[in-house]
C-alpha cells in the first residue's frame, strides 16, 4: 500500500498562533480517522485471500477427514449396540451418541447409511440445510409482514407534509452537500490543468502526468478528496503553508466530504468483517480483527488436528466393547 502524505496534510500550529480553531482540530481528527481506516481496509484486504487460502488447503481437507472419522465412529457404535453385556442406560448412551455426533455431519455426508442410522437410533427425518433455508423464509417473511403492517413504511410516509422547518432544514444540507461537491470538483480542476498529459510534450513527462492523471480520476470517482489532497501535496501544488491557510469556509467543505469519506471507509470495513463473521460463524459480540481470524484460523487447524489424532485412538480402543463399556461409565446424557 502507498504510503500516506496524511502527516504532512495536517494543520499545524503556527508560531504566536494560540490554538487550531475547531474547524482545524475537526481536519485534523478526520484525516488521522480516515489514515486508521485505510490501514485496517487495507489489512482486511490483504488478510482474506491469505485466510482463504489456508482455510481450502488446510482446514478443510483436516474437517473432511474429522467427518469421515466420526462416521466410522457411528458405524462402530451402532454395531456395539447390540453387543452383549450391554445394559439398557449404556444403549440409551450409545444412541444418545450417535444422534448428537451424527446430526453434525450429515449435511456434509449424504450417506443414506448415516441418516438411516441417525433415524434408527431416534433423530428425526431432517435436512439441516432445507430446516436453515425454511427459517431464512420465515424469518424474511415476518419481516415483510412487519413492514407491510408499519405506519411509517410505504405510502403512509410519503403522505406526510414536512413542516417549514424540516423543508429548511432538508435545503440547507442540500446546499452544503453542493458546496462539499464543488471543492471536490475544485481540487479535481486544480490537479487536471496541471496533470493534463495530452499538453506535455516530452514522452517521459508525458508518461508520468498520465500515471498521475489516471490516479487523479480513481480518487474523483470515489470522491476521495484525501487522495486528491495528497496528489496535490505530493505534485507540489500545495504546501505546508497552503494547509495552515485553508479558510474556515474551505475546512467546512472539506470536513463534509471527509465525514462522508470515513463513512464509506467504515461501511466497507463493516461489510467485510460482518461477511467473514458470517462465513466463519463468529458470534456478533466476539472480537474480531484481521491479526484475531487468522490467528482463530491457525488455533482451528492445530486443534482439529489434535481431534483426529484423538479420534484414530479412540476408534483402535473401541474395536473392543469393553472399552466402550468402561468409557460409557463416564458419559452423561
Amino acid at each position: 500500500m502507498k504510503k500516506s502524505q496524511t502527516k504532512a496534510l495536517n494543520i499545524v500550529e503556527q508560531y504566536g498562533q494560540a490554538s487550531l480553531s475547531p474547524e482545524q482540530k475537526i481536519f485534523n481528527a478526520l484525516l488521522k480517522k480516515i489514515e486508521t481506516e485505510r490501514q485496517l481496509l487495507a489489512a482486511w484486504q490483504e488478510m482474506i485471500p491469505l485466510q482463504h487460502q489456508l482455510y481450502i488447503t488446510q482446514y478443510q481437507p483436516l474437517m473432511r477427514s474429522y467427518h469421515r472419522l466420526v462416521a466410522q465412529l457411528v458405524h462402530l457404535l451402532d454395531d456395539a449396540w447390540s453387543a452383549r453385556g450391554l445394559s439398557r442406560h449404556d444403549q440409551e448412551k450409545i444412541s444418545h451418541i450417535i444422534c448428537s455426533v451424527s446430526a453434525a455431519i450429515i449435511g456434509d455426508n449424504d450417506g443414506a447409511d448415516l441418516k438411516r442410522i441417525y433415524r434408527m437410533h431416534g433423530g428425526s427425518d431432517f435436512d439441516p440445510k432445507a430446516e436453515q433455508q425454511d427459517a431464512e423464509e420465515s424469518r424474511h417473511e415476518t419481516d415483510a409482514d412487519d413492514s407491510a403492517h408499519d405506519p411509517r413504511s410505504g405510502e403512509h410516509a410519503g403522505k406526510r407534509k414536512k413542516s417549514a422547518k424540516a423543508t429548511a432544514k432538508e435545503a440547507r444540507q442540500q446546499e452544503e452537500l453542493h458546496n462539499a461537491s464543488q471543492s471536490v470538483r475544485e481540487v479535481y480542476r486544480k490537479l487536471a490543468s496541471a496533470l493534463h498529459p495530452d499538453r506535455e510534450q516530452d514522452p517521459a513527462e508525458r508518461a508520468r502526468k498520465t500515471v498521475l492523471m489516471q490516479r487523479v480520476n480513481i480518487a474523483y470517482d470515489k470522491k476521495d478528496l484525501l487522495g486528491l489532497l495528497e496528489l496535490q501535496l505530493e505534485i507540489e501544488q500545495i504546501d505546508q503553508s497552503r494547509i495552515n491557510s485553508l479558510s474556515e469556509q474551505h475546512l467546512r467543505h472539506y470536513s463534509k466530504v471527509l465525514t462522508e469519506q470515513s463513512a464509506e471507509l467504515r461501511d466497507e470495513i463493516t461489510g467485510l468483517e460482518a461477511e467473514f463473521r458470517m462465513r466463519f460463524n463468529f458470534g456478533p459480540q466476539e472480537a474480531m480483527s484481521p491479526a484475531l481470524a487468522m490467528r482463530h484460523l491457525k488455533s482451528s487447524i492445530k486443534g482439529m488436528q489434535q481431534n483426529i489424532n484423538a479420534l484414530k485412538s479412540d476408534l483402535q480402543a473401541f474395536e473392543d466393547v469393553k472399552n466402550i463399556k468402561a468409557w460409557l461409565k463416564s458419559y452423561h446424557i
